[in-house]
């Protein structure tokens, strides 16, 4: 074989590689990213995840609703009676949606008060507000308040 014939060769085995590992990597990245959530923040922080919230507030646990999948995500729907709101205007009763993005989600107790930061699903009515703490929910005490207070103080990051 000729130079020129082991070049055009190798120049098309080349291009099939390519085309190849083109179209592969094109069908992964084709598909949706699941079990993934892309943040800014450090959700597991309450001095990162308050900026981004729109509400911070204790609120008692009155039921476990059930467990859906909203927008892709499996979470748990509560009812949730509003205490005292930190940030935000939420009041009377709510729906909070909670799900962890990796692993199990432990279910929250029935009578126990936790801290919310919550952002509303866009259909407030159906899904309520979305948990946006990942944090360990744990019922709330007054070194948590005194947390949570200093960083719902902080300023909300415009979306």
């Amino acid at each position: 074989m000729n130079r020129k014939t082991i070049a055009l060769a190798a120049g098309t085995v080349a291009a099939g590689v390519l085309t190849a590992g083109g179209w592969l990597g094109y069908q992964q990245w084709n598909e949706p990213l699941d079990g993934h959530v892309l943040r800014g923040y450090d959700a597991s922080s309450p001095t990162s995840t308050a900026p981004h919230t729109q509400n911070v507030f204790t609120g008692r646990v009155t039921a476990f609703e059930e467990q859906r999948n909203i927008e892709g995500w499996t979470q748990d729907v509560y009812r949730v009676k509003v205490g005292s709101v930190l940030r935000g205007d939420v009041s009377g009763t709510v729906r909070v949606t909670y799900g962890l993005d990796d692993g199990p989600t432990t279910r929250l107790k029935d009578g126990q008060t936790y801290v919310f930061a919550t952002a509303a699903w866009t259909d407030t009515a159906k899904d309520g507000h979305a948990q946006l703490y990942q944090g360990e929910m744990k019922p709330v005490d007054d070194t948590q308040l005194t947390v949570w207070k200093e960083a719902a103080a902080l300023p909300v990051v415009p979306e």
